[in-house]
């Protein structure tokens, strides 16, 4: 169990997997000392257990759940915890039977009150949430009760855990000293605590005896949805529901902004909701399948799906729309070019070169239904230009996670990472090296995770002896810039928080702000974050981004340089029209792989032994030795298409939505001549060569034909 704990700590640090041992260590200690009547040696325990059961809920909340898988969750050490109390009150060193009376019953009653307490809160939690969230939309008509106290509700399961610590601390003063009054005090105090805690609670529990109806939550949010009149969803789910895939949406959130008509985002996980990135458009996260056929959508013409998920057949199922493909990113992987995509009315691919993908399937999906479209979220990429003299040649290694298969050489990261950053670290001049991974490193393999974190210790090593060389001004300038951009963050976590409501448990107090989120420009505070974090990084220290900040294009117009694998971030990066290096881990013949990676072709093409690498470095420092730049103007213009990527963008949504308007104009639906009159109100499943007619109705709901 130990081997299989540390394997699983190796997401983390190394005093992680240590404090790891202490746990377990701890309680082992907690168990014999009080067998063998060592008061201090037990004593010493029970802070260990307490300290490492604290700092791994803070530091490494992945590896307790994994503790819990195993049975070893936190509930079971408590109890362990009180067992080996109520061993050392036995009389195994001494003391009479009313000690451990007293603190019996006092187990006894804080385990009656955690029952109680969790009752309260669960209720709370249950009349409190809402079937649907959203940003960006106004339902302060459901007159929510207020919130609970925050420090009698947030996070109450593991408060409760500790509630006993009065009656442990008391019985180990009653032990020492030998006086009965300690355990009482000690019980007391838990048990006042619970108390205290439940009477702040009562008032929540009395008001969410009065909540909005299921129908009525719907009612309203239809209402809000049919004010706006959206015309364009955008429609994400992801299998896992995973933070690592909100980024499939984020690329996508500024183009909507733009787009030329009402667009509507829609999600299905909460998670996804919760590190979705600011957007001033209206959002609406629905996680059951039923609660989304109540989603009336009467206007809506055009359906954007950024990821193949099993869910999105909840959404295809509406037949007034017309159903688009956009992906979240092009690249030469097979999940370019899923035949799974057949399903949808288009595919929008940025240019040729998608287009080219799809012709894999031999046939599959027709060409007509492959639309180009560009890139249109690439406008914040700029493109290659001059640097001012004191710039440091900057790189930016950007693998590929491990993937879904066991491919050994779908990222660089296993076979060829490590040995790329310490290349680059002994370079003659010197460089500077922004490291981004994939979101999803290492969530499917311990070697990836392995030579991820040794690359960041390398990089923060390198930094250390740069920053010692550099003297205290260059720690100055990070502090002071650390200090500025934790305001920065402040106030865009303010901005973003101000827009969401219906998040389950919590609601805002301040509801008019809901529907019109503050003015203050999101746009004007990322610029001012990424210019103050560039700025305070100084020119020579390397980065290590693994979060939303800063943001890939802003890592793309700080590199001189990028290599990285088959994966869309090296179509992207083709705008910036720089040199760029793609890692061939497999020994491939190089003109064989470029034939096969089509984004490959203006590519520095890098072997397992990374013999190359010199030759890419020196097409950065743009002294003149960039052999590929024609190349890559060709490239551009295969992958990403000419002309401006928005206009494209919109004009295709626009062709689009008359085309569904034409087919099914508002109020109307489709439904076979033959129809049952049993499913009559329903949408009905027929075959393509049954004869359709056109039924004029009242403008509906979605929910009356499902």
């Amino acid at each position: 169990m130990i081997a299989a704990l540390i394997r699983h700590a190796e997401i983390s640090k190394d005093r992680n997997v240590l404090v790891l041992l202490l746990l377990l260590g701890s309680y082992l200690g907690m168990l014999v000392a009080a067998v063998l009547g060592m008061f201090w040696v037990f004593t010493a325990a029970l802070a260990g257990s307490y300290f490492s059961d604290i700092y791994l809920h803070k530091h490494e909340p992945d590896l307790v759940k994994f503790l819990g898988k195993l049975k070893w969750g936190l509930s079971i050490r408590v109890m362990v915890r009180e067992l080996a109390v109520l061993v050392v009150l036995r009389g195994v060193t001494g003391v009479g039977g009313e000690e451990f009376i007293v603190v019996f019953l006092g187990f006894v009653a804080v385990h009656a009150l955690r029952l109680a307490y969790t009752f309260l809160c669960m209720f709370i939690k249950r009349r409190r949430a809402l079937p649907v969230r959203v940003r960006n939309l106004d339902l302060s008509k459901l007159s929510m009760p207020e919130p609970p106290p925050e420090r009698a509700f947030k996070s109450y399961e593991r408060k409760l855990l500790y509630l006993d610590t009065g009656v442990i601390i008391g019985a180990l003063v009653t032990e020492y000293t030998a006086v009965v009054g300690f355990s009482v005090l000690g019980v007391a105090l838990s048990v006042t605590i619970a108390v205290v805690g439940m009477l702040m609670l009562l008032p929540t529990v009395s008001a969410c005896r009065k909540v909005p109806s299921h129908e009525r939550t719907f009612k309203i949010l239809n209402e809000q949805v049919a004010k706006y009149q959206p015309e364009v969803v955008l429609y994400f789910s992801y299998a896992a529901g995973a933070r690592d895939s909100a980024y499939q949406v984020n690329m996508w959130l500024d183009t909507l902004a733009r787009l030329g008509r009402r667009p509507l985002i829609v999600l299905r996980e909460v998670t996804t909701l919760r590190f979705l990135a600011y957007t001033p458009l209206p959002v609406v996260c629905i996680p059951k399948a039923d609660d989304l056929s109540l989603l009336e959508l009467p206007d809506a013409r055009v359906i954007l799906y950024p990821a193949n998920a099993g869910k999105n057949v909840h959404m295809l199922r509406i037949a007034e729309a017309k159903h688009v493909f956009i992906g979240h990113g092009d690249s030469d992987k097979l999940a370019s070019s899923n035949r799974v995509s057949k399903v949808y009315d288009e595919i929008w691919t940025a240019g040729e070169a998608g287009e080219d993908r799809y012709q894999r399937l031999r046939g599959t999906i027709p060409s007509s239904a492959v639309v180009r479209v560009g890139r249109p979220q690439l406008h914040a990429v700029e493109t290659v230009g001059p640097r001012p003299p004191e710039h440091m040649t900057t790189i930016m290694y950007a693998p590929t996670w491990e993937g879904w298969t066991a491919d050994p050489y779908h990222t660089s990261l296993v076979l060829m990472g490590v040995k790329i950053i310490r290349m680059l670290l002994n370079q003659a001049d010197p460089v500077r090296i922004i490291y981004k991974p994939h979101p999803l490193t290492g969530k499917r393999s311990a070697e990836a995770t392995r030579a991820h974190r040794k690359i960041v210790e390398m990089l923060e090593a390198d930094n250390a002896r740069r920053d010692k060389l550099a003297g205290t001004n260059a720690g100055k300038s990070l502090a002071r810039g650390d200090k500025k951009l934790s305001e920065l963050e402040a106030r865009m976590g303010k901005l973003k928080a101000w827009t969401v409501v219906g998040v389950y448990g919590v609601w805002d107090k301040d509801r008019a702000a809901l529907a019109k989120p503050p003015k203050e420009g999101w746009d004007a505070l990322q610029s001012e974050w990424h210019d103050t974090f560039w700025r305070s990084r100084g020119g020579d220290r390397h980065q290590v981004v693994t979060g939303q900040l800063p943001s890939l294009y802003s890592c793309y117009n700080e590199s001189d340089l990028m290599i990285s694998d088959i994966s869309s971030v090296v179509s992207d990066f083709v705008q910036s029209e720089k040199p760029y290096a793609v890692s061939n881990p497999s020994g491939m013949d190089p003109e064989l792989f470029k034939q096969l990676n089509p984004a490959a072709s203006a590519a520095y093409i890098l072997g397992p032994a990374c013999d190359e690498l010199l030759q890419c470095v020196d097409a950065a420092d743009m002294a003149g030795g960039d052999r590929l730049a024609d190349h890559r103007a060709i490239l551009k213009r295969y992958l990403l298409g000419d002309g401006d990527s928005m206009v494209r963008f919109n004009d295709a949504v626009n062709a689009l939505f008359a085309q569904g308007i034409t087919e099914f104009p508002s109020g109307e639906i489709a439904e076979p001549i033959l129809a049952n009159p049993f499913t009559r109100g329903r949408t009905v499943m027929h075959d393509e060569t049954m004869p359709i007619r056109v039924i004029r109705q009242q403008p509906h709901s979605m929910q009356q034909y499902f």
